[in-house]
Parts: structure tokens; sequence; C-alpha cells
């Protein structure tokens, strides 16, 4: 089941946010044509991998299909230009201006493609101070309040070790896509569509994680959910519990200590006063193994987790269950492996979308279903236009 089949997509966009977004619709049957300069994308050298294949870019650009082309060259720009008049979305996250520089701006490109869904990711947005600055994954932490979060009550800020940003910008722009097709459906135009990684790392926080900035003159102030947060370390590992009901915090209570704490049923009154318990509770977990946590808890209805080590996450029961996670051969990188696409469509998982691609690889491909004659195309190869 793939319900994008038939849709089109030029992929210009580099690194994480763009080309996860696309390979988020490439599983889900877009045919995503990824557009690189003859260096290629730069993350296909960065970490591990293999022969010039990292395994970074091949998790970020699954089922898509490459072509080299140098938009340096006034013969790239119109080669783009050429194969996006009969695209339905074009996506980028340049910084604004360059697109514009290029001549590949949504005006220009949607003059000769009504229908086309044009998206652009950008650090900052188009206007402000910060409009034409530089912005990673980072650098967005710090700025909307992520790293401020992660102090777990020390004063001192700490990253998210991992693109955090760079994702939830990859699903929502993923998502306002297939809602602008959605739109044209029924009007028959495209759209312009524009993602700041800025607003969506406040968007994403904002719901949990600003709720003590969202009433200015609140009648009720309790603890920072943040707190909640916490891992306990127990005999020979560490867990992670949470009550957020009276029935789960008299599951606790009663398993690990013994006693039933039912009558304290405002979730108000346990915030403020479970911190006492609580340091109790983490006694206790720090005297039993892992597992019998795991067990007890479990069996009181609490929910609860062992720390899973990254290397052990695929082989969680859950996980293997679930069918979470594939293995896959790879023509470069050999053996790999890699999660399905998380959504089920009618109780079923769509198989991820074949190998990422060698850099050009499909160059001759795409630009033949397009049009070219194979004479054309050894004329732009001759000139260094596609590789």
């Amino acid at each position: 089941m793939r319900p994008l089949a038939g849709i089109r997509i030029i992929d210009l966009t580099t690194n994480m946010s763009g080309p996860l977004a696309t390979m988020v619709l490439a599983d889900q049957g877009a045919d995503v044509v990824k557009v690189e300069s003859p260096a290629g994308d730069a993350i296909r050298t960065v970490g591990t991998g293999h022969a010039g294949m990292s395994a970074y870019f091949a998790n970020n650009n699954r089922g898509k299909r490459s072509v080299a082309i140098d938009l340096t060259k006034d013969a790239g720009r119109e080669v783009v230009q050429r194969l996006t008049a009969n695209a339905d979305v074009f996506a980028q996250n340049f910084r604004p201006g360059v697109v514009d520089r290029l001549g590949l701006s949504a005006p220009l490109l949607q003059a000769d493609n009504s229908r086309l869904i044009y998206g652009s990711i950008s650090g900052f947005g188009t206007t402000g101070p910060l409009a034409d600055a530089p912005a990673y994954d980072h650098v967005v932490q710090a700025l909307s309040g992520f790293a401020a979060m992660q102090t777990a009550g020390s004063n001192e800020p700490s990253m998210v070790r991992h693109g955090v940003i760079d994702k939830a910008t990859a699903y929502t722009f993923a998502q306002a896509i297939t809602a602008a097709l959605f739109q044209r459906e029924r009007s028959g135009l495209g759209m312009r569509i524009e993602v700041s990684m800025l607003d969506v790392a406040i968007a994403f926080l904002w719901p949990d994680g600003m709720m003590d900035h969202t009433v200015d003159q609140p009648s009720t102030v309790l603890p920072p959910t943040s707190r909640s947060f916490r891992v306990s370390p127990t005999a020979d590992g560490h867990v992670v519990l949470v009550t957020l009901t009276a029935a789960q915090w008299s599951g606790l209570t009663t398993a690990l200590l013994g006693d039933d704490n039912a009558a304290v049923t405002d979730t108000a009154e346990r915030m403020r006063g479970g911190a006492d318990v609580m340091r109790r509770v983490r006694a206790v977990v720090a005297t039993m193994s892992t597992a019998e946590v795991v067990s007890r808890l479990r069996a009181a209805d609490v929910p609860v987790a062992p720390v899973r080590d990254v290397h052990e996450v695929a082989d969680d029961p859950q996980v293997i269950a679930s069918g979470t996670v594939r293995a896959f051969e790879h023509t470069v990188l050999g053996d790999v492996h890699q999660p399905r696409p998380a959504p089920l469509f009618d109780g079923t998982a769509t198989e991820p979308a074949p190998n990422a691609p060698l850099l050009g690889e499909h160059t001759d491909e795409v630009l033949r279903e397009a049009g070219w004659r194979d004479d054309e195309i050894a004329a732009l190869r001759a000139d260094q236009v596609v590789g």
C-alpha cells in the first residue's frame, strides 16, 4: 500500500531535515528525484559507512533516485526547470534568497507548472535578524529552549544529542506537503510551503515543555513536569517509571513499598507532596535488579521500562514482535538494519523503499524519461553539466 504512488518530487534538499521528509514520502510511494551537486550531498561522507556511502546518508535517502547536476551552470539550472515542469512537488532548503539567484524561485517554476507544490525549509524564516544566518540543529536547540529544558535540575544547559529539531522539521514538512497535495485535489492549483526550523522547534516544545509559560496568571502552580523525566538506578542498570493516575501511584507504592497510598487521589497533591515517597521508591529500586523492578511494576500496571543501550534496542521483545527493525542487503554498505515506515495502512506495514542511491546513479534514466535523447545527455555530460 503506497498512497503517494504517482507523485513525483524534485528534491534539492541536503543534510537531514529535507531529505528525511522526502524519504518519508518515498516510503509512501512518491518518486523522489534527488538533485545533487557533482560533489554530492555533504552527509554522504559523514559518520560510519563504506566506499563513499555513509549510514547517515542511507538513513535519510532510502528509495530515491539520484541525479547529479551542476547548478552553477545555466544549462544545469535549465535541466532542473525542465524536470520540475512536470513534477508535483519541488523541495529545497537553501538559505533564503539562494533559489532566486539560481533562477529556481517559486514564481518562476510555478509559472510553468501551476499545479506545483513548492516547499522550502529554512533555519529562521525569511524575515528578521537571523533570516540569512546559517542554521544547524544545535543552534536552533539553543535558541528555542530545548537546551535549557535538558538541565535535569541543575543549572547547566545540555543538548539533545541527536538532530531532534531536524527530525521534527522533516515530519512537519512531509505532513505539510501531503496537506498541500490534498488541497490541490480540490483547487487544481499548487501552493508554496515555508517551514522554519525555529518555528517547528518552538511549536514542538510548547504543548508540555512550555505549559508553565502559557498562562500569564495561573491560579495553580505545580512543580515542572520536566522533573518527572528521570532515570532511576537499579542494582544492575536503570529503569524509567512514571505515574500519572491515582491507580498507577497506588500500584507503584504497593508493589515497591508495601504501602497503599491510594487515598492520595488528587494529581496536584501527589505532585506537591510525593517527593518524599519517590525518594523511598528510588532507594528500594536501587537494591533490586532491573528485571525484578520491571516485573513487579508491570504486574501492577505501572508504566515502566528498562533503559536499553542503543545496541540493545533492536533486540527488545516488543520491537521484535512489532517487526519494527528490518534487515537489508545494501549494494554498497552490505548488511544494514533500518526501521520500517511507522504508519500502518489498513493494518499493513509499508515495506521500506529500496536502497539509498549512489551519487548520480539515475541521471541518464531520469533525463531519458523527461525526453532527453542519449546524444543530448552525452553533450551535457561532456560539458560537465550532469554527472
